[in-house]
This record gives C-alpha cells, sequence and structure tokens, in this order.
C-alpha cells in the first residue's frame, strides 16, 4: 500500500544511516589503532581482547548493512532492520565504553586524556553520519562516554572532576547538535519528497494537456474538414453568381456576401494554423536557397497592392543564401507585409538587409502608424490588435503576428520589433546564411506565371460533395474549360477506361470514399491515359497528409479554395508542365 509522507521520509533517514555506514566503520576501525599501540605495552592481554570484540561487532554491522535491498523493504521491515541496526550500534558503543573502563589508570594521566580524546574524536565522528536517527546516535554517544564520566567523577583529584563535568557538557551539546542536524535532514528530505510529488502531479498534468492537446487536434483536423467542405461549395457557386449578376444593388450584396466569405476563410486558416503549430503537428524542412527567389515572388505579389493603396514599396536584394524551410519562411515574411500594408496609410513599405558574417538581418520598415512600447509585446498575442479594440474584421484578426511567432520558434530564428507611433515600425527577421554548394541549379521557388486561358482544356474533377463537384464544374466552365464531373472515384476511372472523356487536367479530393483516394485515383488514371498534370485539394490540414502529397509529388490546395488561387495554380501546373 502506498507509504505516507512522514513514512517516506522516516523510511529515507534509516536509508541515510546504512548509507553512512562504511565511513562510520572505517572510522571505528582507524580510530582504535592509535589507542592500541600507545596500550599495547601496558596490558597486552585486555588490548587483544578489546580489540577483537570490536573488529568482531565492526565485521557484524558490515554484513549486515551489505545483505539487504534497502530500497525493495517495505516500511514495517525498514522499522524492523533499523531496530537491529541501532542495536548494533549500541553494542559497538558498549565495546568502546568497556575500553574506557578497562584502561583507565588513575596515576597516568597522559594515559586518561589519549583515551578521553580519542573518545571525543569518535563521538563528533558519528555526530553527523548518525543524526538522520537521533536515537541511534544516543545509543552509541552515551555508551561510550559514560563509563569515563563516571571513573572521572567518583576521583578525589580536582583535574578529573573537571574533565568529567566537561565530559558531561560536550555529550550534552552532541546531543543539541545532533538534533539541528537532524532536523536539517529531515527537513531536506520532506522537501525533496514534496518536490517529487509536485513533478509527479506536474508530469500527470503535462500527460493530461498532452491528451487534451491532441484530442483537441483530432476534433479541429476533423472539423477542418467538414467545415471547409461547405464553405468551398460556397466560395465556388458565389463566383459562379457574381459572373451572372448585373443588377447594381445585388451586385453590392454579392460583394458584401464574398467580403463575409472573405474573413470567414481567413479566420478559419488563421485558427487551424494556430492550433497545427501548438500542437506540434508542422514540421520545418530546412534546405539552403537563395532568398531571393522568395522575395522576387513576393514582390510581383506586393506591388499591385502597393499601387492599388498609393504606397511607395521596395523590396531589396540581398543575394544571400538561407538556412531555412522556404514554404515556412515565406508564410512569415507575407504576415509581416500585409501587417505593414493594412497599418501604412500613406508612405511606403520597404524590405532591407543588414549582413552579417553568419547571419542576415532582414528589416521590414513601414511608415505606418506605429506601436506603443507598452504593447510591443502583446502584439505577437492572439486576437490582440492596439488599434482595433472594436474588433474590426476589416483591420485583420489579430492573428497574424501570433502565427508569425510560432513559425519563427519553429524555425529557429529571431524577431524583433522597434517601433515609434505616429512614424512607423520595423521588424527584424535574423535568418542563418546556408550552403551555396547544396542550392540546387534551378530554385524550385522559379515556377514562372502563366497568364493564358483555359479555354479548351478538358478537366476531370473528382470529389465525394455534390455540391463541391457542381460548383467548381460552373466554374471551370465559365473560364472556359469543358468538365467531366463525378462524385465516384470507380465511376470517373470507367469513363476514362471507356475512352468517353479524354482529361488534360485531373482536379481530385483526397478523402474520397471506396477503394481510391485522391492521390491513388490520379495514379490510376495516369496508368490508363499517361501523365496527366493534377491538381489535389483537401480539407485535411494534418502534416502527415501534407508529407503524403510532399512524398508522391502532388500539388495540393487545402479547402476552401478562393477562386483565384484556384486558377493560379492551374495556369502555373499547366506551364511547368510546358
Amino acid at each position: 500500500m502506498p507509504q505516507t509522507l512522514t513514512q517516506l521520509v522516516t523510511a529515507e533517514k534509516i536509508r541515510i544511516v546504512c548509507r553512512n555506514s562504511n565511513t562510520i566503520l572505517l572510522g571505528n576501525l582507524l580510530g582504535s589503532v592509535p589507542l592500541a599501540i600507545v596500550l599495547w605495552s601496558v596490558d597486552r592481554q585486555n588490548i587483544q581482547i578489546w580489540l577483537m570484540s570490536l573488529y568482531l561487532i565492526l565485521l557484524v554491522r558490515f554484513l549486515y548493512n551489505r545483505i539487504p535491498d534497502l530500497n525493495r523493504f517495505t516500511f514495517p521491515e525498514l522499522l524492523r532492520f533499523d531496530r537491529g541496526q541501532t542495536l548494533l550500534i549500541f553494542l559497538t558503543g558498549c565495546i568502546w565504553g568497556a575500553g574506557g573502563y578497562s584502561f583507565f589508570d588513575v596515576e597516568n594521566i597522559q594515559t586518561v586524556l589519549l583515551i578521553l580524546l580519542t573518545f571525543v574524536s569518535m563521538i563528533a565522528g558519528s555526530l553527523v553520519s548518525l543524526s538522520s536517527r537521533p536515537v541511534a546516535y544516543v545509543c552509541f554517544s552515551t555508551p561510550v562516554m559514560g563509563p569515563m564520566i563516571y571513573f572521572m567523577f567518583i576521583q578525589d583529584e580536582w583535574l578529573y572532576n573537571w574533565l568529567s563535568f566537561g565530559a558531561v557538557v560536550y555529550l550534552l551539546a552532541t546531543f543539541g547538535f545532533s538534533r539541528t542536524i537532524h532536523k536539517v535532514i529531515e527537513n531536506s528530505v520532506r522537501l525533496r519528497y514534496e518536490n517529487l510529488d509536485l513533478i509527479e502531479d506536474l508530469r500527470q498534468e503535462t500527460e493530461r494537456a498532452n491528451r487534451a492537446n491532441q484530442d483537441k487536434s483530432r476534433f479541429l483536423a476533423s472539423a477542418s474538414h467538414d467545415l471547409r467542405q461547405p464553405l468551398q461549395a460556397v466560395n465556388l457557386f458565389t463566383e459562379v453568381l457574381s459572373g451572372k449578376v448585373r443588377d447594381p444593388d445585388q451586385r453590392d450584396d454579392l460583394a458584401n456576401i464574398q467580403q463575409g466569405l472573405g474573413s470567414l476563410n481567413e479566420l478559419l486558416d488563421a485558427l487551424f494554423d494556430v492550433s497545427r503549430l501548438d500542437s506540434e503537428l508542422v514540421t520545418a524542412r530546412h534546405v539552403s536557397f537563395p532568398l531571393d527567389d522568395l522575395l522576387g515572388k513576393l514582390q510581383q505579389q506586393f506591388t499591385i497592392e502597393a499601387r492599388l493603396r498609393g504606397l511607395d514599396f521596395h523590396c531589396g536584394r540581398s543575394g544571400a543564401i538561407i538556412d531555412s524551410d522556404p514554404m515556412l519562411l515565406e508564410r512569415v515574411i507575407t504576415n509581416l507585409l500585409v501587417n505593414a500594408f493594412r497599418y501604412t496609410p500613406s508612405g511606403s513599405v520597404r524590405v532591407t538587409f543588414t549582413d552579417q558574417q553568419e547571419q542576415l538581418l532582414l528589416h521590414i520598415e513601414d511608415t505606418g502608424i506605429g506601436i506603443p512600447e507598452e504593447a510591443l509585446e502583446e502584439i505577437f498575442n492572439e486576437f490582440y490588435q492596439v488599434h482595433n479594440q472594436e474588433r474590426d474584421q476589416r483591420q485583420g484578426l489579430g492573428l497574424g503576428l501570433a502565427i508569425v511567432r510560432r513559425v519563427v520558434a519553429l524555425l529557429g530564428h529571431k524577431i524583433e520589433v522597434t517601433s515609434q507611433p505616429e512614424k512607423g515600425s520595423v521588424f527584424t527577421l535574423t535568418l542563418n546564411k546556408g550552403n551555396a554548394q547544396s542550392v540546387p541549379e534551378v530554385s524550385e521557388l522559379e515556377i514562372p506565371e502563366l497568364a493564358s486561358p483555359l479555354d479548351g482544356l478538358h478537366v476531370m474533377i473528382v470529389d465525394n460533395e455534390e455540391s463541391i463537384v457542381d460548383a467548381m464544374s460552373f466554374l471551370l466552365t465559365s473560364w472556359g474549360a469543358q468538365t467531366s464531373a463525378h462524385v465516384s472515384t470507380r465511376e470517373a476511372l470507367d469513363q476514362l477506361q471507356n475512352h468517353e472523356f479524354s482529361a488534360d487536367f485531373i482536379i481530385a479530393d483526397y478523402r474520397m470514399p471506396g477503394d481510391y483516394d485522391g492521390c491513388e485515383f490520379v495514379e490510376a488514371a495516369r496508368s490508363l491515359i499517361g501523365p496527366v498534370p493534377a491538381l489535389i485539394v483537401t480539407g485535411d490540414t494534418s502534416e502527415d497528409v501534407v508529407r503524403d502529397f510532399r512524398k508522391r509529388q502532388f500539388d495540393y490546395l487545402h479547402k476552401p479554395i478562393k477562386p483565384v488561387q484556384l486558377r493560379m495554380i492551374i495556369q502555373r501546373i499547366l506551364a511547368r508542365r510546358s
């Protein structure tokens, strides 16, 4: 049965005496040698008997302390062991005291002083080693010093009387010291066990928190898929509807709907990003790559944004090779630029660099509204916005910098911010330089954009949601493509096998019922019609699924997909194939 804290502390104090036993026994052994040498010529026979008795009890104590494995003893067994150990300690003290009785020579003050000094040393040596069990210390020191105190007290010589008095004072003082040492040891042992209890409680709480976090991650993964599916259909149908509505009032209403959908898409993506980062489902894949390739992509994207806002945007070139995860680093810089543009009503946004030996400092500077000094740490917290306490979603969600902080920590980079209200802010990323020799000849970031229309493109669409199939089919048809839509992979494969449709491009949902998931369906289709380009769409954001896409080298998008995003990636895949 579990032991109480008091029992645990008592058991540990018993084990302390046992652990100190070898030192105690060695001290007894060595302490007897000088006394035996001095008295050998005076009383050889009694010295031999005394030494044999002392060494025999020391041997018994040595064997007694070596036999048991005290860590496996129950508390009652430890108490029985302690009683036997205390008895042996008492017998050892009696043998020492018997030596004082046998060798006391009132006519030879030097011998008495030698014996007294030896006993004082033995008691002092056992003070620390036995004080975890004060009873054991008393059982040793009292019989050692008792006979000497008695014989010195009954003498007619005042010197012996004073020595007797001094020995009593010394003995009582050691009892007090022993009690103090015992309290220190007990408090230390008790504190240790209390800390162990706290650590165990903390471990259990951590395990519960981890389990809850894993349950939350599984729930969010499931919720991600279930929420993204209908939102994907709504996005596509809204885009199809925008091509049909001509009435100005209806177009205004549709624009409000699209704005609300955009905010919902952004919030959903941000919430799941934060959840995945906190759940450690995202892993960084560090490679060496030219930072300018990534910045070139972002410059094209944000140059248009700058023109629309009337801002001056400059994105410098570093010429540096960076060691990082390109996709995650792009997410960080994109979020920082979005933040800079959002809070810069006039002036400029600039990307500059400070080159150091082993690192590169990337600065994103703006001339915006700035951040008060007391809020510089708060801005990286979820939903915190300095100038948007009323929660106007047109000014963002307050999750961008929270995601930045988590991704930067995951990448092992460092981010700092300096700012002056009404003058602007500077966010500085500290990036580690990479190895230029390990950079591929053609950067995977250099994917040309193709603006050609989709007229005449034969697209096969496979998704388990009929509403999504219909919406995507309408959308692609409005772009000039010819589509064949299916909610069953078997049905789609039969159509390809029977040459009823010649697919130039495949868009497949990853989570499909039946024998094939989206990736397996594309592979089966390619075995029938050749290496047709394909895009996998999914509402599952787990890292295992993303890892599977990368391993199979499939292009993919997470639902809900914005129509412009869909068109861009189709064009990019076609451009890469051509």
